[in-house]
């Protein structure tokens, strides 16, 4: 079973509903570590955005995987509100609308069966700090819920605990020109109790400006409550600086070819 086909896909959905800022060029460096050595990981990148037009550039991955690998890059395109996975060593790149990334999320969540339960955030304010030089907000975002996955006849239960420190600024130049077409899209899986958890969790960062930093911790305990499981994951971003792009810069080379769509074909592979 290929469940971490399902969480990246959620992944891109989270990176891509925080991200849409324009006319911004900045360095992003993602380090996951954990109790297991499989969730280690570091993902150095250099993004590019500019009226809804978002480029995110791999420049380092220790780890790769069918969405971020090294000389490579995903895009998003305001104006046919598509992704593009691009590999420039194969010279492709493998197409996705939102619709179908996120019907795609909810195959997953039908045929797996996870069900997210009894879920609550709690938003702690704390004293405003000072990042690069930039006055950024600081909070706390506490999530708790409940995950059932059930794959045949084999039945999981996991308590996830969730701990998120942001610290955001609102003073990044050409943070207003947000693409609001992309933001008022529906973000629907399909998942009972997934999509309202997205919901809030955007609705609880929406006013915090720009994330210079951010440090996720991730627990997943049995029904005793006992930590199965333990991940930390920080986000750090560096070079910040406005500057303006071509339209030719959010472009596919003409000679690059498609590839097929886990979207696409009769057959999805997910086992």
């Amino acid at each position: 079973m290929k469940v971490k086909r399902y969480v990246l896909l959620v992944s891109v959905i989270w990176f891509l509903a925080f991200n849409t800022f324009a006319g911004v060029e900045w360095v992003s460096t993602i380090t996951t570590t954990g109790t297991s050595k499989k969730a280690s990981n570091e993902i150095i990148s250099s993004i590019y955005a500019q009226k809804g037009n978002l480029k995110h550039e791999f420049k380092s991955v220790a780890k790769e995987n069918m969405f971020y690998f090294q000389d490579g890059y995903m895009l998003y395109k305001a104006d046919s509100d598509l992704i593009y996975v691009v590999n420039d060593k194969d010279k492709s790149y493998m197409e996705l609308s939102m619709d179908a990334l996120l019907q795609l999320t909810g195959m997953f969540g039908q045929l797996v069966k996870i069900e997210i339960s009894d879920h609550s955030i709690k938003t702690d304010v704390l004293p405003d700090e000072t990042i690069q030089g930039y006055p950024c907000h600081h909070v706390k975002i506490t999530s708790e819920y409940n995950m059932k996955v059930k794959i045949a006849f084999i039945k999981k239960t996991m308590a996830m605990h969730e701990v998120k420190e942001i610290w955001a600024t609102p003073k990044i130049e050409g943070l207003e020109e947000i693409n609001k077409s992309f933001l008022k899209k529906d973000l629907k899986t399909g998942i009972p109790g997934l999509d309202e958890l997205i919901q809030k969790e955007i609705e609880q960062q929406k006013n915090l400006g720009f994330p210079l930093k951010m440090i996720t911790t991730s627990m997943q305990k049995d029904k005793k409550g006992k930590v199965k499981s333990e991940t930390t994951t920080t986000m750090e971003v560096s070079k910040v600086q406005t500057r303006t792009f071509p339209q030719s810069f959010f472009e596919i080379p003409s000679d690059y070819k498609r590839l097929e769509s886990p979207t696409e074909g009769k057959k999805l592979d997910i086992f």
